[in-house]
């Protein structure tokens, strides 16, 4: 249900009618601060965190030993920056001028490195667990804020030390070439590591021996604890989501503990599964229908039409005008189009999950 949640934000907020009317909660902050959304990718690593436990201790169980797991999320995780690759090279052509300009960064490559390198930590520190989990976490905490902070950059758009090394090393292969800028930099990739891991510590607490009463009990008091401590830390190092901060690591950990520990109460103590089976259809293909919605977005993009005036315009465009136009608010018709959108690919998976398709990398 959790990952269903945030697989629906992410859809929802990455595909509005119109980019020029959103309200706040639906666009992410455009530097220090946050937003509803800005919840949403950390949400996502955390997830990948707590899941990655169920999964490292069944294939022990199965008699597998941690270097065949390092190897087995190494190419897991290579696939899906494969996947995010392909999707930013869509539609393939111009073959030569896309590859020229190929975004190197993006969401699910940041997804696949964090989980690899993440993998590999918590099997590095597998006879300490949680406390060899935690101290990677600081550690690389206290590593990216000093990078941030003391090699003589600042926190500016344009004076930052991601921005640097990004140029330095990917320069031409970013979401804004023109700016230079990418907000799934390198340096960031540290702190989106320690978000995962803050997962993995979340997926040893699930695992032990408590009651679920009592799971929910820790997981409201530590998120409430975490993401205050993040505020508070925020004060001195802003929230960030573009430079991916410490405070914005801890501030959104907490807020994910306390967002799990609402879902397992609803769904593990009350029972309530049926009145969210919405959300875990969603859950249960997470990657399916992410990598499909954004090509869809995509196609709609290059696709031309003459609408009713003899204008050329996008697909989108020609469904947007066509299909909202009858409702007056801008700025309600441009989410009335992205509420559209999931209505669709809960469709979609609903025939998936009816017929037992789920796509696994």
């Amino acid at each position: 249900m959790f990952r269903g949640v945030t697989v629906v934000g992410m859809i929802f907020v990455n595909n509005p009618g119109d980019w020029g009317h959103l309200y706040w909660p639906f666009d992410h902050a455009e530097w220090h601060g946050w937003t509803p959304t800005d919840l949403i990718f950390p949400w996502f690593l955390f997830i990948v965190g707590v899941a990655g436990v169920f999964s490292l201790e069944k294939r022990m169980a199965q008699g597998a030993g941690r270097l065949d797991l390092a190897r087995h999320a190494f190419r897991r995780g290579m696939t899906i920056v494969l996947v995010g690759w392909a999707m930013a090279f869509y539609p393939f052509v111009p073959f030569l001028e896309r590859l020229s300009r190929l975004r190197v960064p993006g969401v699910l490559p940041r997804i696949g490195l964090a989980f690899a390198l993440g993998t590999c930590i918590v099997l590095a520190a597998w006879k300490k667990r949680v406390f060899g989990v935690a101290a990677a976490v600081a550690g690389l905490l206290a590593l990216h804020t000093w990078i941030l902070l003391g090699t003589g950059y600042d926190l500016t758009p344009q004076g930052n030390v991601q921005r640097a090394v990004d140029l330095a090393v990917l320069k031409g292969h970013l979401w804004k070439n023109a700016q230079g800028w990418d907000p799934e930099g390198i340096v960031s990739t540290l702190t989106a590591i320690a978000t995962m891991l803050t997962g993995t510590l979340t997926g040893f607490f699930l695992r032990s021996a408590a009651t679920v009463k009592e799971k929910v009990g820790r997981l409201l008091a530590w998120g409430a604890v975490a993401t205050a401590a993040g505020l508070l830390w925020g004060r001195a190092l802003p929230i960030n989501k573009n430079l991916w901060t410490g405070s914005y690591v801890v501030f959104t950990s907490g807020a994910a503990l306390f967002g799990l520990g609402i879902c397992l109460w609803v769904v593990d103590v009350l029972g309530w599964k049926r009145p969210f089976a919405f959300f875990f259809t969603f859950g249960t293909n997470p990657l399916l229908v992410f990598a499909l919605s954004g090509l869809l977005a995509k196609t709609f993009g290059l696709v031309k039409l003459t609408d009713a005036t003899g204008k050329v315009v996008s697909l989108h465009a020609w469904l947007y005008g066509g299909g909202f136009s009858w409702i007056a608010d801008p700025t309600v018709r441009s989410h009335a189009f992205a509420l559209a959108t999931i209505v669709f690919w809960w469709a979609v998976l609903r025939v998936f999950e009816r017929r037992g398709w789920f796509w696994k990398l």
